[in-house]
């Protein structure tokens, strides 16, 4: 841990502790959505230090104080379980491969205490958006209903937006997984 995690009182995952910061709410039966600052692409999150092996580098810690922020100022309840996971995450340059932010974000998530953890998110989403703020869009919804999710692309097809569409409920084309 470095000086500065321990001087903001963050212990666990170099942040907080699980729920630290998020709204008091029990498990949200609907989506949640919010924003965080957009992730440093996962191919530097990380740095080698000699003796030491694979240490979480300084932008990365400061993006995750970043987000634990954010998250708090929008006050975000914490979800108990599985989850469901749409990200619209703000492109800053064309050489950046989406997959490769969505690391950092789905991690902020744990250490802001939104997630248990990540091998609770069920099913995920991504879609770059045109650039405004440097933000995340984010969706989180319980993976315990169906869960309509419509895509927009931009007429370049560089972006686009996601759309949480209306569920029929009992519609389920025909097949419940158990």
């Amino acid at each position: 841990m470095t000086a500065a995690l321990a001087k903001t009182g963050a212990r666990r995952r170099g942040i907080g502790e699980p729920g630290e910061g998020a709204a008091d709410a029990v498990a949200p039966s609907l989506p949640v959505s919010f924003t965080i600052p957009t992730p440093p692409s996962a191919n530097h999150l990380f740095r080698n230090v000699k003796g030491v092996g694979r240490v979480k580098a300084k932008h990365y810690e400061d993006f995750q104080r970043m987000a634990v922020a954010a998250v708090r100022r929008q006050k975000v309840p914490s979800f108990d379980g599985r989850v469901i996971l749409v990200f619209g995450i703000e492109r800053m340059d064309d050489r950046s491969d989406i997959d490769n932010r969505l690391k950092g974000a789905i991690d902020a998530l744990v250490v802001a205490g939104i997630i248990q953890d990540d091998r609770f998110v069920t099913a995920l989403w991504a879609a770059w958006l045109p650039p405004a703020n440097g933000l995340t869009h984010v969706i989180i919804a319980p993976a315990t209903e169906p869960l309509r999710v419509e895509f927009r692309p931009a007429t370049s097809g560089a972006c686009g937006s996601w759309f949480l569409a209306p569920s029929n409920e009992g519609d389920h084309d025909g097949h419940q997984p158990q």
